[in-house]
């Protein structure tokens, strides 16, 4: 595997200047046990929180310890299907992003991550997104132990941007039951990454890309994923989360991260729809599913035809998921059945 190298240096800080809240939770107020009973979107749980994919088991409160008190615990499923994904999400991040203050164009995402069982290969962790496309993120990597970044990046030969998982941000193994303090920003209009990793920053620097700049979060998610291969279940858990909008950034040790594997901007249309829904991506769509908001499978397919197109004309009118699983991972989008 390729050697990544990190300039050693003195990590320089700034104090962040009038920081404003978009989003966070410590759990403290919420019952131990059960978070929700819906499990696409359908309807909120404790704290206003949507879930999307597993069942009730899969998404608890529990008290790891005394030190965090009560965490949020999810645990993804054991194969490296989309099935096996789980996905929370709170209301009010684009409406709280778009109220900033002006000059705080710097997001920042601080949170405590506990390791867990670290069983399979999955990437439990944190990002924020938009309608079309991931911004920024951090996971954990349950195979290899160690944490990936995510990161928005332009090619700087082709102009094509694609949001990508990003190894060699840190050398630091955390194995099973660990807490770890992480974090990271992204500066939209310098077109920016840090990742923080144990009190270490690294700013993201990839030959051949750059950080696409402009990018507004309408979504905060607490996700996890299976990597290929996966075939354990991984339990982790977050606590203390903090989404910020912010005006400083800290800069780090300049990291040669790479590019792991794209994670496809995937869309859908036409939305609402009547009789086929088009799946638009870059890779090769290996199966799909469609849910209803009930959390019941309506139809599940290990293939589409050759224009990924999805037949929905049977389908009772209403609001659907549709599952869509790529080459690159799995991602969930609603639609409209007219």
């Amino acid at each position: 595997m390729k050697k990544f190298y990190f300039l050693t240096a003195l990590a320089l800080s700034a104090t962040f200047l009038n920081a404003q809240t978009i989003e966070s939770d410590n759990y403290d107020s919420y019952n131990v046990g059960d978070v929700g009973s819906n499990f696409a979107f359908g309807a909120p749980g404790q704290g206003g929180i949507y879930l999307s994919g597993g069942s009730a088991p899969d998404y608890q409160i529990v008290n790891v310890d005394a030190a965090h008190g009560k965490s949020f615990q999810f645990i993804s499923g054991p194969d490296a299907t989309s099935a096996s994904v789980r996905q929370a999400v709170k209301l009010g991040f684009a409406a709280a992003w778009n109220n900033r203050t002006a000059g705080n164009n710097i997001l920042k995402i601080t949170f405590d991550f506990y390791t867990g069982t670290s069983t399979g290969n999955s990437a439990p962790g944190v990002n924020v997104t938009n309608s079309a496309a991931g911004i920024v993120g951090l996971r954990y990597n349950s195979s290899t132990k160690l944490f990936t970044g995510q990161a928005n990046l332009t090619n700087n030969s082709t102009n094509a941007t694609g949001f990508f998982n990003i190894t060699g941000i840190s050398a630091v193994q955390y194995p099973a039951n660990t807490w770890v303090t992480v974090g990271c920003t992204y500066d939209k209009v310098n077109g920016i990454i840090t990742y923080t990793i144990g009190g270490v920053t690294s700013t993201l620097s990839i030959n051949g890309y750059s950080v696409t700049k402009n990018l507004d979060g309408t979504q905060f998610n607490v996700i996890s994923q299976p990597n290929t291969g996966n075939t354990a279940a991984t339990t982790s858990s977050i606590d203390n989360y903090v989404v910020e909008a912010v005006n400083t950034t800290v800069l780090g040790v300049t990291s040669a991260g790479q590019i792991e594997n794209a994670v496809d901007v995937v869309d859908i249309y036409p939305n609402p729809v009547s009789d086929f829904v088009t799946i638009k991506t870059v890779s090769k769509v290996k199966s799909v599913s469609i849910i209803d908001f009930s959390g019941k499978t309506i139809s599940s397919k290990k293939a589409v035809s050759a224009n990924n197109q999805v037949d929905v004309r049977n389908l009772a009118a209403g609001n659907y998921i549709l599952n869509i699983e790529t080459e690159n991972g799995v991602q969930s989008k609603k639609f409209i059945k007219k």
